[in-house]
């Protein structure tokens, strides 16, 4: 009962990209580089920093050069669903902003720092998330994904649309186009040889007597009422026995237990996975909010066919149903979607 289906995503026409590449290009199109408040970057960045990376050699460039490029490609992955585009272009900006070295200040930079040359003059956080690779690399990704139709434009375009560098055209970037491939392979080799990922991903977060629930864990509070009201539920069932089946009170499967909580704030979900995912209102890891569902291909599925769903906590927690076990348990973001994020489902 935790079968999900994927919408497929609309795509616009070639003239409308080329519309917005113009837009861009003449500055008719205000992108925001302004990441709301340092809360939300250390979240994205915490999130990011627990995907799994490599930490050997890359063809081509130094050590140094190596960790970073396979610290954002991890980050670049865990928020844009390991989209390749997304890698590219970070890759190839980060390239050419500081060639991957995570620059402190320097005289005659203006104040740019990092592998982005980010600014906190234009919004783009504090000087330690900017100097910080997995934070900054949060930062860039939010801002590309946040520009309408990012991927119909050339890579070299959208990552101008973020960057907002001297050059309007952005061959600047362009020139590391080709480049970029050669060094998300590198990374993507170096990260397969380290067995990423290798080990149970059912593995509860912090003491047993808590089920994986951090001790001193509050439930963010920028939380509704309704959301309050389903996370508080959740949080109540830590610890009882998984049941296929089961919408409780005494045992649950995965979705009945987000069918419950969700049940006892007064709305009412269907009780499968393949339901819920048409629930509500689609959701991304910029938007996600406590009690979201967030929804994987679990042991035995597939990304467009999942087979598992959670509630989300907040603070990069989500609390599900797990299997016979470990029963209902909280886990770490990275943890429980190691396998793929199918996607996010707002509820309240």
């Amino acid at each position: 009962m935790c079968i999900v289906k994927v919408p497929a995503l609309a795509m616009a026409g070639a003239f409308g990209a080329f519309v917005l590449a113009l837009a861009i290009l003449a500055g008719g199109t205000a992108v925001s580089t302004t990441i709301e408040g340092t809360t939300t970057a250390n979240l994205l960045a915490r999130i990011a920093a627990e995907e799994c990376f490599g930490t050997g050699p890359v063809p081509g460039l130094s050590p140094a050069q190596a960790a970073n490029a396979e610290q954002i490609l991890a980050a670049a992955d865990a928020l844009s669903d390991e989209n390749p585009t997304v890698a590219r272009i970070v890759l190839m900006t980060a390239y050419d902003e500081s060639s991957l070295l995570d620059l402190g200040p320097e005289s005659g930079n203006d104040g740019s720092l990092g592998l982005f040359q980010q600014r906190a003059t234009e919004g783009w956080g504090t000087t330690a998330e900017e100097e910080n690779p997995t934070a900054a690399t949060a930062m860039f990704v939010k801002a590309l994904l946040a520009i309408p139709r990012w991927a119909q434009l050339a890579p070299w375009v959208a990552a101008q649309g973020v960057q907002h560098s001297a050059d309007p055209s952005g061959s600047n970037y362009e020139r590391y186009w080709p480049l970029s491939a050669r060094l998300l392979d590198g990374v993507d080799a170096d990260a397969t040889a380290s067995k990423c990922g290798a080990g149970s991903l059912s593995r509860p977060l912090g003491p047993p007597s808590r089920y994986g629930l951090p001790i001193g864990y509050e439930i963010p509070s920028d939380a509704d009422p309704l959301e309050v009201t389903a996370v508080s539920y959740a949080i109540s069932q830590l610890g009882k026995p998984y049941v296929w089946g089961g919408a409780g009170p005494d045992a649950f499967d995965c979705s009945g237990l987000t069918m419950a909580a969700w049940a006892n704030a007064g709305v009412t979900l269907l009780h499968s996975s393949n339901d819920q995912f048409d629930e509500g209102r689609p959701a991304t890891i910029f938007t996600i909010r406590p009690g979201d569902l967030v929804l994987v291909p679990g042991s035995d599925a597939t990304l467009t066919n999942p087979g598992h769903v959670g509630i989300y906590l907040g603070e990069g927690l989500v609390l599900s149903a797990v299997d016979p076990q470990y029963g209902v348990i909280v886990q770490t973001w990275a943890s429980f979607t190691a396998g793929g994020l199918s996607g996010i489902r707002q509820i309240g």
